[in-house]
Formats: structure tokens, sequence, C-alpha cells
């Protein structure tokens, strides 16, 4: 019996330690997605969606897009949509656009679920605005928002889609 006692003392004090690893740890640890969300179940109506697919639901998107964030808000029946489409595809879109309408100048204020070049663009024009170029979003209309703009950001593809139901 003294002969066995060396083996049952390690493999005791192997299992112990191979035990150890998966107490107190965090089972989600390797599978959250980024952003710290707890329960993937539950997601924010209020957090940015980047899934063009759930966006051309509820708005005609005309053109391939090289990126997308955008926000739906349910109860003001609202959604904001930050589009980037191809040098090309840009100046089509801009040039429809136009034909709804003259372009004013406007300043849009910088969110901070827009794309980070947009954030950069802001700060460093000092007041966290985009500098851009506003024409109806006829193009963009489908039921139920039928009524909007779209504005290029000055210098870049990126557009700007305020879009609401009537």
């Amino acid at each position: 019996m003294k002969s066995l006692r060396p083996e049952i003392v390690m493999a005791l004090s192997l299992l112990a330690f191979s035990m150890s690893g998966c107490v107190g740890g965090d089972r989600n640890a390797g599978t959250r997605p980024p952003g710290g969300i707890a329960d993937e179940g539950v997601t924010s109506t209020n957090s940015a969606r980047t899934n063009v697919e759930e966006l051309t639901l509820l708005i005609n998107v005309p053109y391939e897009t090289e990126d997308v964030v955008w926000k739906e808000d349910a109860a003001s029946r609202r959604v904001v949509a930050v589009l980037r489409f191809s040098p090309a595809d840009a100046d089509r879109v801009a040039a429809e656009a136009a034909g709804y309408g003259g372009g004013e100048n406007i300043s849009i204020a910088v969110e901070t679920w827009f794309p980070g070049e947009l954030i950069a663009q802001g700060e460093m024009s000092g007041d966290s605005a985009l500098k851009a170029k506003a024409y109806p979003a006829n193009g963009f209309y489908q039921e139920p928002y039928n009524s909007g703009r779209i504005a290029r950001i000055e210098g870049g593809d990126y557009f700007v889609l305020e879009m609401s139901a009537r």
C-alpha cells in the first residue's frame, strides 16, 4: 500500500490543478461580442446597426454601399443612416438627389456612433460638426419612410440620410 500512496497523491493533485482552471471564470469570456454586451439574446434598441439588408427593409438603397451604419427610432418613426458609396456611385447619388432640388449647405452634428473617419473629421473642424450639401432624399423613399434628406459630407463619399414617416 505504501507504493500506491505517491501515485494517488499525484493523481489527486493533478485533478485538483486541472479543476481549478474551471472555477470562477467567466463562462462567456471567449464568446462575448465586442462592446461588453453580457447577454447575447438582448440587443439595445438604441444601438447602431451595420446590416444593409435590414436597412433595405425600411428604405430604398439604390446603390451598393461600401460601409453603412444606421439607427432607427421606431417611437418617432425616424431612420438616420451614414452610407459610404464608391466614388462613382457617390457622384451618381449626389447627381440624382440634385435632380429633386438644389443643394443646401448644412452642418451636421457628429454622433458617437458615426464611423471613425467622420468623427475625426468633425473633431478637426473644432465644433464637432460636418459640412455637407443636403438634397431631398426622394430616391430613398420607401413606405412608410417618405420624407427626408440626404447630405453628402464635404470632401468624401459619405452621406448622412435622415428619413421620417409622415
